[in-house]
């Protein structure tokens, strides 16, 4: 599945041609990690949503598979929408939003089901629950997940209530096909958002502590712009509490509520889903693809018939009550042997040679006494400000022409960072990926060279720069 033109991405799952969007169905299934997605395999814009499909054994080996969902039912006419996957009875079950729209442009959604006993072809068995009173068309993107305790399954769904406020509604069952509406599961003193899409929650040992808590991870649209916080036009963000599954209820951490953290405090991440893997980690892909509409008409690879692509898979961890996100160790495999290391001072301006793809990794910042900068091709900026704590990514916005900002505050400072750059794109790891910072960029000429530049460390830092190997496609 590998694109083309000159901004063809190399460790990144892309579409062939056509738009991709939101992660769904994420899952392990008879030998093989299952990635499905958003996708319109017919043109670059969002008219046709199907689900794409890949699979492989390692994450890094892909094998295209037929398209496994088409908008071709009365209840999915207008676009076979976001959802997740469950694997039971040898079956795996695919849980998705069918979308319609009457003749006057009003929406109506089904949650619905689709099964398949080889993970390649899939039975649809339509609306499987009633629309819960009270709220508008737009409820969608049900992540499903098994109560142990309970013994029976939950459903998450993103919705907008008719007052257009978001909120997310939980349904339960003991079969995956009769489901009984639970309500709403988390409520704010004031509303958030007008609608909130994509949720998901997972359950992670705190790695300091030692004790299990619930992640709740969502979407939620409208936010206005905090501080640093909120500045996309879409943004994600987690909570850290308990789940009450008594009176399925989220019970939020004061604290974390009021913080309402981005997962993400880059550009375009977006509509995250995670799943578990056969050894219990928690495994997350992400869209990198939300923008306001004419930032995306300008992207440049319309002109080669694709557009957007999802994240690296990252394992989550919860680390002092804080969400930590880190390169799986399968991606060790894209790793060359053309590395180059060197220690950096201070006292010089260090430029090296950069292959495309790369990964740059700089050890024990925290031995800096200033300001740094990391300038990528021109293309590029990477700044710390050491008095504000305030790391900051730049590039140059291919619509406006402008350079852009997003900006991070590090509580604990910076001592390391770990950046994958791909052709068109790049994702930050901070201090182990407790903080993270995703985008686009489209330079127009491919990078070759980064530089290192600050005023002073009172001991060197450690710089090391790998040449990057691709995802093989089949």
């Amino acid at each position: 599945m590998r694109n083309q033109g000159k901004f063809a991405q190399h460790f990144h799952i892309t579409p062939t041609e056509g738009l991709l969007n939101d992660p769904n169905g994420l899952c392990y299934f008879q030998g093989y990690y299952h990635v499905f997605y958003q996708l319109n395999p017919y043109n670059t814009n969002h008219e046709t949503k199907y689900w794409g499909h890949l699979r492989s054994k390692d994450m890094m080996h892909w094998e295209q598979l037929p398209i496994a969902l088409k908008s071709d039912d009365w209840f999915d006419k207008n676009g076979v929408y976001s959802g997740s996957a469950i694997v039971h009875n040898e079956q795996l079950y695919l849980f998705y939003t069918g979308n319609t729209k009457d003749d006057q442009g009003v929406r109506n959604s089904y949650q619905c089901l689709a099964t398949s006993s080889d993970g390649i072809n899939f039975e649809k068995h339509g609306p499987i629950l009633e629309q819960a009173p009270g709220f508008t068309g737009h409820v969608r993107d049900p992540k499903v997940w098994w109560d142990e305790q309970l013994s029976g399954w939950w459903m998450i769904l993103g919705a907008q209530r008719e007052d257009l406020t978001g909120d997310t509604i939980a349904y339960f069952s003991k079969d995956l096909l009769n489901w009984d509406y639970k309500g709403s599961i988390l409520q704010f003193e004031e509303p958030l958002g007008y609608m909130w899409e994509c949720p998901d929650l997972i359950f992670l040992t705190d790695e300091i502590t030692g004790e299990e808590k619930a992640v709740f991870i969502f979407s939620p649209q409208g936010l206005e712009p905090k501080g640093h916080r909120y500045h996309n036009i879409f943004n994600t963000t987690y909570i850290v509490g308990k789940w009450d599954n008594e009176q399925a209820q989220f019970i939020p951490e004061a604290e974390s509520a009021r913080e309402l953290a981005e997962v993400d405090g880059g550009f375009e991440f977006y509509a995250p889903q995670t799943f578990t893997a056969p050894d219990g980690r928690i495994i997350q892909y992400a869209w990198m693809g939300t923008m306001w509409p004419e930032v995306e008409e300008a992207v440049p690879t319309h002109r080669d018939k694709w557009i957007h692509h999802l994240s690296m898979p990252r394992s989550l961890h919860l680390v002092d009550n804080r969400l930590v996100q880190r390169p799986i160790v399968e991606t060790e495999a894209l790793l060359s042997n053309e590395v180059q290391q060197v220690k950096w001072d201070g006292n010089d301006l260090i430029e090296l040679p950069l292959a495309n793809p790369s990964r740059i990794q700089i050890e024990g910042i925290n031995n800096l006494t200033s300001d740094f900068n990391i300038m990528i091709n021109q293309a590029i900026h990477i700044q710390y400000k050491q008095l504000n704590q305030e790391l900051t990514i730049e590039r140059i916005n291919w619509h406006t022409k402008k350079a852009e900002t997003r900006s991070v505050l590090l509580k604990e400072g910076v001592a390391q960072l770990d950046i994958w750059l791909d052709t068109s794109s790049l994702e930050l790891f901070i201090n182990e990926g407790a903080t993270t910072m995703s985008m686009r960029y489209f330079a127009d000429k491919p990078h070759s060279k980064v530089t290192f530049q600050a005023e002073a460390i009172s001991t060197p830092c450690d710089i090391k720069v790998t040449k990057l190997l691709a995802y093989q496609f089949s």
